[in-house]
């Protein structure tokens, strides 16, 4: 393998880390309410590199780092006082007990009417189940949840990286191209709803930031499949 090949290859295991790190994080901020564990990581100066590695000359991206140079600044000063007010906009966005603003389940954006459990969220359960994959909260959380999808793709992404670290490529391309079809059938078909809705919210504190930010995460995720599975294929 040349030298150009073997940088290529650096950069693609990269990518890969990268892109599990990203996707587990997201899983976490959506999956459950915030405590200071998951604040830490996503105020670490990793999170910022992850983001950058993929960042574009993007307001949102911008935006965020503003908001976690905002975030970083009231934990120093007042820690538990901010997981409280990160507490209550969770609870109002994704919990309740009033209507969501932007209801996190797939099946809402499809239907155009606030069901879950439905045709939709099955199509999604059998994607979990080509890889054996049971979500966290079965099977009393809808699969088609953003947290479960994210988490899915999360699953994936690790799988990804650990058969490409052992060589096995050909696996890898057939797990890229399975995360390209589940964001294309999938989370690409509602994210940018979702992410929308989000900013209807009379709470702007942190989570309608992570809503645009997981968009255009999943978009360029995208290309980003697209450009690993072409050199992997031609290789």
């Amino acid at each position: 393998m040349e030298n150009s090949d073997n940088q290529v290859y650096d950069s693609i295991a990269i990518l890969l880390a990268n892109r599990s790190f990203i996707y587990h994080l997201l899983q976490s901020i959506y999956a459950d309410e915030p405590n200071r564990e998951l604040m830490e990581v996503v105020l670490d100066n990793h999170t910022r590199e992850a983001l950058n590695l993929i960042a574009e000359d993007d307001d949102d991206f911008n935006n965020f780092y503003g908001l976690l140079d905002r975030l970083s600044s009231d934990m120093q000063k007042d820690a538990p006082e901010t997981i409280d007010k990160l507490k209550t906009e969770y609870t109002y966005l994704m919990i309740g007990p009033a209507e969501l603003v932007a209801p996190p389940w797939e099946s809402v954006y499809i239907l155009k009417e606030p069901l879950i459990f439905q045709e939709s969220t099955l199509k999604v359960r059998q994607a979990y189940l080509e890889y054996d994959f049971l979500p966290a909260g079965y099977p009393n959380e809808a699969d088609d949840h953003i947290a479960l999808e994210l988490h899915f793709m999360a699953h994936l992404a690790r799988l990804a990286l650990e058969y490409f670290e052992a060589g096995e490529y050909e696996k890898v391309i057939s797990l890229l191209e399975d995360q390209k079809k589940f964001l294309i059938e999938h989370l690409l078909v509602w994210i940018s709803d979702f992410a929308a809705d989000m900013q209807k919210s009379k709470s702007h504190y942190f989570y309608p930031a992570v809503a645009l930010l997981t968009e255009k995460v999943i978009i360029i995720d995208e290309k980003v499949l697209d450009e690993i599975i072409l050199f992997l294929k031609s290789s």
